[in-house]
């Protein structure tokens, strides 16, 4: 079968119009077919009488007819081939339409995914506590399909994502955001990532991961709901403390945890030599605690992503007076500030209390000691996970004392 749609159409129709020709002049003149061909020949090559040599020409003269009918059948085949390929939709050229089209798909899902959680939120607990674990299942499931979560990572996140959405709007959609985000990240440039022995493509979690990143937020979350009767209420000033707390606390947890992953993720992608931050020599790519500007940067807009969808849903959150949420306007810088000084944290920790080598015999970074392993920085005190709960809580922390402040 011919699938090269090199071939065109017009090409293969003007052979299969010269075909009948070519039959008729073999049935009108079957020895002119090979006159000259077998007039040069010996008579070795043709022996016996002259009756076999008109038996041996018909003979070659229907295996011609022959060849030439599969010809026929094979360029019959090649232009339904073609004619199936250019009527793909890869094949077609994309229009302005098309171009359209992929923008304001990503933006039509955010609209539905808002509308949804502003709906869910507008009525009483049932709906918070259904449509959350509704759509914390769908999220959850969607990333199993697209290898984002494990099937144990699955699980975790409909738990995390359960309390998180039916406590508030602005903390679910945070949470959304942030899962949303960071894995398109991850799977950005995955090819050139596979420098970790623990690396996974597409940056698949488990369960470990999910409650890493999501498990304090969660109850966060809770207490924040519990605080507010379940009303995204203003943290600024501290108006009322203890939801002020919780919340800006919140804030900065998740931003520790999206400038880290923004920082991680696209600053193994720069052509700069990353170093330790500690002693700021140069270290491999993947090294714990190696820095890099542009990982930096990304930290700052990871904290930046956060501060923007923390102002933004506060100002359009069900019950949250508008004029109070746009006077919050400070959360913005104070998720930059979040972003990166959670990033730098981590950094700090991950080059002295986390353990990172060089296998000789992979040629990748890893966190497991071993007689092939040359230690490039850290003592195994935390792994990477441990790390992380510990570097967005203590940003968690400040991000909470700072706010008192503002």
């Amino acid at each position: 079968m011919f699938h090269s749609p090199s071939v065109g159409a017009g090409s293969a129709k003007r052979i299969c119009v010269n075909i009948p020709r070519i039959e008729r002049f073999l049935k009108t003149n079957p020895y002119k077919v090979d006159f000259k061909r077998y007039q040069s020949s010996s008579s070795a090559e043709f022996p016996g009488s002259s009756e076999k040599k008109d038996d041996r020409i018909e003979s070659k003269t229907d295996e011609v007819k022959e060849a030439l009918q599969k010809v026929q059948e094979a360029i019959a085949e090649v232009e339904l081939t073609v004619e199936r390929i250019d009527s793909l939709p890869s094949a077609r050229i994309p229009t302005s339409i098309d171009k359209v089209k992929d923008m304001l798909r990503p933006v039509a899902k955010v609209f539905l995914l808002v509308t949804y959680c502003v709906g869910m939120h507008s009525w009483n607990v049932g709906t918070k506590l259904i449509g959350g674990l509704f759509l914390a299942s769908l999220v959850a499931q969607r990333g199993y399909r697209n290898s984002s979560l494990s099937a144990s990572g699955a699980i975790a996140a409909v738990a995390v994502g359960w309390a998180t959405l039916s406590s508030s709007f602005r903390a679910g959609l945070i949470l959304l955001g942030f899962f949303f985000a960071s894995s398109a990240l991850t799977k950005f440039g995955d090819e050139n990532k596979d420098i970790e022995e623990d690396h996974k493509k597409g940056g698949q979690r488990n369960w470990i991961q999910v409650l890493s990143n999501g498990g304090i937020p969660a109850i966060l979350a809770v207490a924040g709901c519990l605080l507010s009767s379940g009303i995204d209420l203003s943290v600024l000033p501290y108006s009322n403390p203890p939801y002020s707390i919780v919340t800006t606390a919140f804030l900065g947890y998740f931003s520790c945890c999206c400038g880290d992953t923004w920082s991680s993720e696209i600053g193994q992608l720069s052509e700069e030599e990353p170093r330790l931050i500690t002693t700021l020599r140069p270290v491999r790519k993947g090294t714990n605690g190696g820095c890099t500007l542009l990982g930096l940067a990304s930290s700052c807009f990871g904290g930046l992503y956060i501060g923007l969808i923390f102002f933004i849903t506060g100002a359009i959150s069900p019950g949250s007076p508008f004029v109070d949420a746009l006077s919050q306007w400070k959360i913005i810088p104070l998720g930059i500030a979040a972003g990166l000084v959670g990033s730098l944290i981590d950094s700090v920790l991950g080059a002295t209390i986390q353990f990172t080598g060089y296998n000789r015999d992979t040629g990748k970074i890893t966190g497991k000691n071993g007689p092939s392993v040359s230690r490039i920085s850290g003592v195994s005190i935390l792994d990477n996970n441990g790390v992380n709960v510990l570097s967005a809580s203590l940003t968690a922390i400040l991000t909470a004392l700072c706010a008192a402040f503002l």
